[in-house]
């Protein structure tokens, strides 16, 4: 697993082998084979092609059998060779389990390689993606702090509003609220004794100087009254008060221009 993640951070680094899944670290990319990937034993959910010892080409499938879908990391493969990209995915379909219905792309711009190889496999196009980030020197951190972690008797709130706004995603309602701990936060502005007015999810990986907003929502009656832009603040001033994080990064559908304009409105 060390060696895979040494060669993906080689090609990750680059745009014209990139694919958005994976990390660019591989300690971090080390991290997260090991804890933090797919639903299925790493065994069956990964495989690597090898010219004697050397790896020559990576594919994998980060599955999530409840969503029913699985997140591709790949094809990497040196010296972008097709036939060995292909030989890589028949094989690992092979593997794939029942419940798993989809596959997904996310692929750099620059990645022409992968897009020629999803395209040769009858993937279809769904749409393009900003990745937009902050750094610490430009977030200004002297605005009031409007939000609080999430209580318990907010969460069917929180549940209601995450399941309406993002009825097919990653993370479903529940696997936030499994997945909260010391550096995964769901910050919320209350509405009322059991209602919010949104929330913004965020995960923050100090030992991979790494923070990221994962989601963020505003309940319909409280949009456009400044909700969204604070609980984009708070998120900042959550993560970067973690003295290894220098730089945040959001995700963002290049379509949605209300949210691309409140990111960047805080900097």
């Amino acid at each position: 697993v060390k060696e895979l993640s040494i060669y993906l951070e080689k090609l990750n680094t680059k745009s014209r082998s990139h694919i958005g899944f994976c990390g660019e670290q591989n300690e971090e990319i080390y991290d997260s084979l090991l804890n933090d990937f797919s639903d299925v034993k790493f065994e069956d959910s990964f495989l690597v092609a090898y010219n004697q010892s050397e790896i020559i080409g990576v594919i994998g499938l980060n599955m999530d059998l409840e969503g029913e879908y699985a997140d591709i990391w790949g094809p990497f493969v040196t010296d972008e060779n097709m036939d060995v990209a292909q030989a890589l995915w028949d094989k690992l379909l092979l593997k794939i389990p029942q419940e798993i219905k989809s596959c997904h792309f996310f692929i750099n711009k620059k990645n022409v390689f992968a897009k020629e190889f999803a395209m040769k496999n009858n993937a279809q196009y769904s749409g393009s993606n900003l990745v937009l980030n902050i750094t610490r020197s430009i977030f200004t951190k002297d605005s009031i702090t409007t939000s609080s972690k999430i209580d318990k008797e907010y969460f069917d709130s929180f549940i209601s509003l995450h399941d309406e706004v993002f009825p097919k995603t990653y993370f479903n309602s529940h696997t936030i609220l499994n997945r909260l701990n010391r550096n995964n936060n769901l910050l919320i502005i209350k509405g009322n004794e059991s209602a919010i007015k949104g929330y913004v999810y965020i995960e923050a990986k100090p030992e991979h100087k790494e923070g990221n907003i994962e989601y963020i929502a505003v309940s319909t009656e409280y949009r456009s009254q400044g909700v969204g832009k604070m609980l984009v603040i708070d998120a900042l001033k959550n993560l970067f008060s973690y003295p290894s994080i220098d730089e945040i990064t959001i995700c963002v559908s290049s379509e949605n221009e209300a949210a691309i304009n409140l990111y960047k409105s805080v900097g």
